[in-house]
């Protein structure tokens, strides 16, 4: 009885567990396939909601720079005139 059961391992380490090895490399293989495929596919569904919404933002902003380019004295300097037209600037003390 012992010799056959050492046999019966044996015969399974040598010839069952290559086969279970290569049959589980095909399922691999196969699984990494199929997952290529499905993400290669464009997705169906785009989001477009914003898409006026950014047309009508960049409108904007294109148009404020072409002002800005129109008339350069009416930047802004960085600083606040008050009443009598002095240029006040604020100074940030600290690290």
């Amino acid at each position: 009885m012992c010799f056959n059961t050492r046999m019966g391992i044996s015969l399974f380490a040598q010839l069952g567990l290559p086969i279970l090895m290569a049959v589980g490399a095909v399922m691999a293989w196969r699984i990494s396939k199929r997952e290529n495929v499905r993400d290669s596919k464009p997705s169906e569904w785009k989001d477009d909601s914003l898409d006026d919404w950014r047309r009508q933002r960049d409108a904007a902003i294109e148009a404020e720079r072409q002002a800005r380019l129109a008339n350069p004295g009416a930047t802004h300097e960085g600083g606040e005139r008050d009443a009598e037209g002095d240029v006040k600037r604020h100074q940030r003390l600290g690290g």
